[in-house]
């Protein structure tokens, strides 16, 4: 340990620990214990149930939980019980589950037995496993996530092909692992092989653990996959990057525009090092594709940057695959100020990817809520650099949805072109010509719901979140109903960017959540959908209105949304939580002017 960490805090030294790839396992233990004895803003519940011995997980679970910020309680489940590890964790309020198979256990030793097993006995374990996995999976339905580990073989091919008949199993078994994962959209598939292959099969196995006490994988796996788990699951919610920042020079280019030239810039796709940068606008480009918002904040003349974007042969990133420009000679931190205005997120949404580490540390010092990442100084190491970034980005898996945010975002500048040329704010509502259709229980919107539920900050009153499975419930439930919001405009439909849940409950509607994308806020449309839902709230025979609006580090915004919509406040107390009703004849706020309604369902 270095002399600075040495002078450090017990606080410091522990997150030192828990980041340095070379820590020892005691030296996880003991920073853990001092960290998870810090005040977290979040703690999850998660369950491991495994075919093997994998205790240390929970242990590398708990790292990488928090340095993502949250707190892992972490339960073990018994040896090989999916099903009855599942009905524990339910039992227990576990929130998330890893469940993680084992090819070679499924009967003893079978990569050795499998060339002289019959393909009946072969066909009878596979369907073994489905049922087994489905009925675990069943069970788990209403967690909030779980992940599902992949099969992997455990000793090297015979063949040179590594096409022997293990290889062929494995594959066919993953197969239908996959296909029960995908009945379940709360559940995601792990590619064990995958980490296998990134960790280098002599550092992942111990087959002396393996024969002494079913514990065939080392830390160095058991960490990787930790790892893989928590950016999966984004964290376990701590965090939902949404736009990446992205510096030019260096960057997306070898050298420097103003001093190279368009011309002198490296990006032959056949050369180093412009193939390295080649290669990396090719996985920017794909992470757009995902629903990364990719925006620019650069140092450089503008006229310069539109050159390159418009005309170098070896641009794979085009002007069309940006949202916002900032090219000029400000600092960064305040170009990436104004970006987060102009997109209407919180800069907590932002990942910012430069070379220089000046201007990394200034983003860093004034805006530590940005993710921001430095271009390795060994650029032969930057996909793999990108590639760990692209995980925080998109690894939680995306609705077709919002799958493509670009023209979404799109759509709202040209929104916010229009406004700048009204006369006033209401004729500029009418010139977008909005319309809202408000849709009921409408089950193709569970992921859609539930993954707004994930990311909505600004907007939501309760702040809430919900899994898929928390959404087909309440769908399903004739107490509650889950209203979806699909707004459009005259340059075209934002998609389903709002929900309400409300829970009838004898002659009172209480709403129990109401979020909002803030792509769509400040167009009347928070208030348009209340006179359709106090109109079911009347035709179920309630009599009143009832909601609350809980306080965050970011909902600030809407601490008097009720009021405003003209709601009596019942409670407030210290913490700056509120209660509000209205009785549901009294509700008068009307559907603004400028807002066509639709109600569905």
């Amino acid at each position: 340990m270095s002399a600075e960490l040495l002078d450090a805090g017990p606080v410091t030294q522990a997150r030192a620990a828990l980041e340095s790839p070379t820590s020892t396992l005691p030296q996880l233990l003991r920073a853990l214990a001092v960290l998870e004895r810090e005040p977290a803003q979040r703690t999850v519940r998660l369950g491991v149930s495994a075919a093997v011995t994998v205790d240390l997980l929970g242990i590398h679970l708990r790292r990488h939980g928090l340095l993502a910020g949250t707190r892992l309680e972490v339960f073990q489940g018994n040896h090989d019980d999916p099903i009855g590890d599942v009905e524990r964790f339910v039992a227990d309020g576990v929130d998330h589950l890893v469940l993680l198979p084992f090819f070679d256990d499924l009967l003893p030793s079978l990569e050795a037995q499998l060339p002289g097993l019959p393909e009946s006995t072969v066909d009878a374990l596979e369907d073994r496993v489905r049922l087994r996995y489905r009925l675990a999976l069943e069970r788990a339905g209403g967690m909030a996530a779980v992940f599902v580990g992949g099969f992997h073989r455990s000793g090297a091919p015979a063949d040179v092909s590594g096409r022997d008949v293990v290889a062929v199993a494995v594959d066919r078994f993953n197969a239908a692992l996959r296909e029960e994962v995908a009945r379940f959209p709360n559940t995601r598939f792990l590619d064990t092989e995958d980490v296998l292959a990134a960790v280098g099969r002599a550092a992942a196995f111990d087959p002396r653990f393996w024969f002494r006490a079913k514990a065939p994988y080392t830390g160095t796996y058991l960490d990787e996959l930790a790892r893989r788990v928590t950016a999966a699951a984004r964290g376990f919610g701590a965090h939902y990057l949404k736009v990446l920042a992205l510096d030019c020079d260096g960057t997306l280019w070898g050298g420097v525009l103003g001093e190279d030239g368009p011309h002198g810039i490296a990006l032959d796709p056949h050369d180093h090092p412009g193939n390295v940068f080649w290669r990396v606008q090719h996985l920017i480009a794909g992470l757009r594709r995902q629903g990364v918002v990719l925006c620019l904040v650069t140092k450089n003349n503008p006229e310069d940057v539109d050159e390159v974007f418009a005309g170098h042969p070896g641009m794979v990133l085009r002007d069309e695959d940006l949202v916002v420009k900032k090219v000029g000679w400000a600092d960064k931190p305040s170009s990436i100020r104004e970006l987060a205005a102009e997109l209407g997120v919180g800069l907590d949404s932002i990942a910012f990817l430069d070379d220089s580490s000046f201007e990394c540390e200034a983003v860093r010092q004034q805006l530590p809520m940005v993710t921001t990442v430095q271009v390795p100084s060994v650029l032969s190491d930057y996909p793999r650099v990108l590639g760990r970034l692209a995980e925080l980005l998109v690894a939680g898996g995306v609705t077709d949805e919002s799958r493509d945010k670009t023209e979404q975002y799109r759509r709202r500048a040209r929104a916010q072109a229009l406004q700048a040329q009204a006369v006033d704010h209401e004729s500029y509502l009418r010139s977008l010509q909005l319309t809202v259709e408000l849709r009921r229980d409408e089950r193709a919107d569970a992921p859609r719901v539930s993954e707004l539920s994930q990311k909505s900050n600004q907007f939501n009153l309760t702040t809430r979140r919900y899994g898929v499975a928390d959404v087909e419930r309440l769908m399903g439930s004739d107490r509650h109903t889950v209203y979806s919001l699909v707004v459009g405009d005259r340059f075209g439909s934002a998609g389903l960017t709002g929900a309400v849940v409300v829970r009838w409950d004898a002659d009172v509607a209480d709403v129990e959540s109401f979020f909002l994308s803030c792509r769509v806020l400040g167009r009347g449309i928070e208030t348009a959908i209340w006179p359709l839902v106090v109109a079911d709230a009347v035709g179920r025979g309630a009599r009143e209105l009832r909601a609350s609006f809980l306080p965050t580090a970011k909902n600030a915004q809407v601490a008097e949304f009720y009021d405003r919509l003209g709601l009596r406040l019942d409670t407030a107390s210290e913490d700056g939580a509120r209660t509000y009703s209205v009785g549901t004849a009294d509700f008068t706020t009307p559907v603004p002017e400028w807002i066509e309604m639709t109600h569905a369902g």
